[in-house]
């Protein structure tokens, strides 16, 4: 069982650690996930994410080939820029989907998701002229997450880390607790000193990534948690983890795709950049003339009952017509009621179309919305 570097802070903590893809990781802690989902809303709460992974790629190949890789654009953006893009097979279903941020010309920290570390670092090098260099077991990911996160961090390290906006990243140097210069993130400086602030998140809420060193996780969880602030601070386990992505509309790797699905299916075709090349791309453009694939919608159901991921989804006009299926579901605490995303029926991926949830004879009554279903994202 792999463990993180905050580990023994989970215990401190009363955290209930179960396995999670290989990783003993906190589950929820004494306040509970209901508590946790809604302080992270309110104020601000503490997620260990160690677990997923980090690349420092560096291209070989004139700072195009990362890019045959991806259907984003991560040339054409500044230094600092972090982008969300998927990484498809040759056959267009998503392998995963990666945050890129670029550190200059051809070079790029890349975070896959943690149990795709191997599997994406393979398929990379297999397929493009890069030099990888995988330092995941060297840091440490703390995200810092809701309305108060950056009155928070800031505290913690001076005012100049509300510099970074939204989806923009600094290399960090946690000991002096200034920024540093792109090319200063190295396999040997992340063993010492050197990491990054990022403004990304999984919660639809403000905030930061710490990835910081591994030495230096434990203290700047206790220093965080324990700040001397006018607001609540709890740290956060899966399980809130989850439902706060599932309201903000987040895909979780794994669940709502798995090397089955593509990014128009998805309803993420906003990840792809059409004006360069990348496998799957003909197939990717052939689904997205012709116009006869699934496609993700939303679905709030009518009571507090969660939907499970695989259940069947009916017209309720039509009950004996199947259209889809759902790929994720929970309890929303911000709303009080179950929601679900689902791949439907082209025609039915629209808001406002009643539908029935079935699964093993337990029915659950809904209507299609758009994602996300708050509006803090």
């Amino acid at each position: 069982m792999n463990r993180t570097a905050l580990n023994q802070k989970h215990i401190e903590s009363e955290g209930k650690l179960v396995d999670f893809h290989g990783w003993e990781m906190p589950l929820h802690y004494k306040a509970g996930i209901m508590k946790e989902h809604l302080t992270v809303r309110a104020t601000v709460g503490l997620f260990d994410v160690s677990h997923m992974g980090d690349f420092i790629i560096t291209d070989k190949s004139g700072g195009k080939g990362f890019q045959t890789l991806l259907t984003n654009d991560i040339t054409n953006i500044p230094n600092g820029k972090c982008v969300y893009t998927h990484l498809p097979a040759k056959d267009a279903k998503i392998i995963d989907d990666l945050i890129v941020t670029k550190l200059g010309e051809g070079k790029y920290f890349c975070v896959p998701n943690a149990s795709m570390v191997e599997i994406d670092g393979k398929w990379m090098k297999e397929n493009a002229n890069i030099e990888l260099i995988d330092i995941s077991k060297d840091l440490s990911c703390i995200a810092v997450q809701g309305p108060k996160a950056r009155t928070l961090t800031a505290k913690i390290f001076g005012d100049h880390v509300n510099t970074i906006g939204k989806f923009e990243a600094k290399v960090f140097n946690y000991v002096t607790k200034q920024f540093e210069d792109f090319n200063k993130l190295s396999k040997a400086n992340v063993k010492g000193d050197i990491g990054i602030v990022s403004g990304t998140g999984y919660t639809g809420e403000d905030g930061f990534e710490l990835i910081v060193p591994n030495k230096h996780a434990p203290a700047l969880w206790d220093e965080l948690l324990k700040a001397k602030v006018d607001f609540e601070i709890l740290p956060i386990g899966l399980g809130a983890r989850d439902s706060l992505r599932l309201e903000a509309g987040f895909l979780l790797s794994g669940q709502d795709f798995s090397g089955d699905r593509t990014s128009i299916e998805t309803n993420c075709a906003w990840v792809i950049k059409w004006d360069h090349d990348f496998m799957g791309k003909e197939i990717l453009q052939k689904m997205k003339d012709e116009k006869t694939h699934q496609k993700m919608i939303g679905i709030l159901l009518e009571g507090r009952a969660p939907a499970r991921a695989g259940s069947i989804v009916r017209l309720a006009d039509s009950p004996h017509e199947i259209v889809g299926s759902v790929s994720s579901g929970n309890f929303a605490p911000s709303l009080g009621k179950g929601v679900a995303m689902a791949y439907v029926e082209r025609q039915y991926a629209k808001p406002g179309i009643p539908v029935i949830l079935e699964y093993h004879e337990r029915q659950l009554k809904g209507e299609t919305v758009k994602t996300p279903f708050i509006n803090k994202v």
